[in-house]
C-alpha cells in the first residue's frame, strides 16, 4: 500500500502527466511514471502487507476482516506522512463507518478526510499513489522469482505459469502464498482430497491384506494357540501359544518367542492355503 504527500501546487504536474488507476494503464508506461511522480511528490510511504497478516485478516483474527486491515494500514501510512488533508480510497460503500474507524487509529485527530469508493478514478493524487503501490509490487514479485530462481510469471491467478508454479511449488514455497487465497485454496484441497483418497485405499489394502493373514493365523490354534484381547489401540489381532503373535492394525505382523518357536509358527503360516 503507498501513499504520497502532494503540495497542492504540484498537484496539477500530476494532472500533466495523466495519472489514473494503475489497473488501467500498462506495465510499462506504469513504470515510466514512477520515479516522474516520486519526484513530484513531498514525500511518499510504502507498507508491505504479508500474506500470514492478510490471512489472518480472512480469519477474523483480532476482529479483523480485510477491509479493517486495509483501514489500519491506510491509517498507519498517514500516522508517518503527517498530512492536514488526506483523500481516501475506500474499499467499503459505506464511508461513513470506514471513516470512523480510519479515525481510530490515526493520531492527528484535526486532519481532514476525504473518502471516496473508486477514489483512484477520480483523484490524480490517489491514481498516483496506487501506481507507485503496483510498481512496488511488481519489483517484489521479480526479487521473489531472483531469490528462489523459479519464473512464475506475474503471480495473478489470470496468469497460467502462475498457477503451473502454484500447483507445483505451494508446498514447498509456502511462505509466498496467501492461504486464504482462492486459487491455493483450490490446489491444496485438491491435494488434500487426493491424500484422503490415497489413505483410503491403502486402509482397504491393509484391511484385505489383515483378513487373508488372520486366516492363516487360525490355523494355530490346532497347535495350541489362542486368540486373546489386544493390548493397545495399534494392535489388530493378538494370539498367545510357545509364541505371543501381535498383528497391528498398519500390516505389521510381531512374532515374539523363542527362535526355534518362531520358525515354527512361521512355517505354518507360510504353509497356509
Amino acid at each position: 500500500m503507498c501513499g504520497i504527500s502532494v503540495k497542492e501546487k504540484d498537484e496539477k504536474e500530476l494532472i500533466k502527466l495523466k495519472v489514473k488507476d494503475s489497473k488501467l494503464l500498462t506495465k510499462l508506461k506504469r513504470e515510466q511514471l514512477f520515479d516522474k511522480i516520486k519526484d513530484i511528490s513531498y514525500k511518499y510511504e510504502v507498507i508491505s502487507v504479508y500474506p500470514d497478516e492478510v490471512d489472518k485478516a480472512v480469519n477474523g483474527d483480532d476482529g479483523l476482516n480485510l477491509n479493517k486491515l486495509e483501514a489500519r494500514k491506510t491509517a498507519e501510512i498517514l500516522n508517518l506522512l503527517k498530512p492536514d488533508k488526506a483523500i481516501i480510497d475506500a474499499p467499503s460503500n459505506n464511508i461513513k463507518s470506514y471513516k470512523e474507524y480510519v479515525m481510530g487509529f490515526i493520531r492527528n485527530k484535526k486532519i481532514e478526510l476525504i473518502l471516496e469508493h473508486k477514489a483512484d478514478l477520480n483523484f490524480p493524487v490517489v491514481s498516483a499513489a496506487s501506481i507507485i503501490a503496483k510498481v512496488t509490487r511488481d519489483n517484489e514479485i521479480e526479487k521473489i522469482k531472483k531469490r528462489i530462481k523459479i519464473d512464475f510469471g506475474s503471480g495473478y491467478p489470470s496468469d497460467p505459469k502462475t498457477i503451473s508454479f502454484l500447483e507445483k511449488y505451494h508446498e514447498k514455497h509456502s511462505k509466498i502464498f496467501r492461504k486464504s487465497w482462492m486459487p491455493y485454496q483450490k490446489i491444496a484441497n485438491k491435494k488434500f482430497q487426493k491424500k484422503l483418497e490415497d489413505f483410503s485405499q491403502f486402509i482397504e489394502k491393509v484391511e484385505h491384506k489383515d483378513k487373508e493373514i488372520v486366516e492363516k493365523l487360525k490355523i494355530l490354534e490346532d497347535f495350541g494357540y489362542k486368540f486373546i484381547p489386544t493390548s493397545t489401540e495399534h494392535e489388530h489381532v493378538r494370539m498367545k501359544g510357545s509364541c505371543t503373535i501381535t498383528l497391528y492394525k498398519n500390516g505389521k505382523l510381531l512374532i515374539q518367542g523363542k527362535e526355534e518357536n518362531k520358525k515354527t509358527v512361521e512355517r505354518l503360516i507360510a504353509n497356509k492355503k
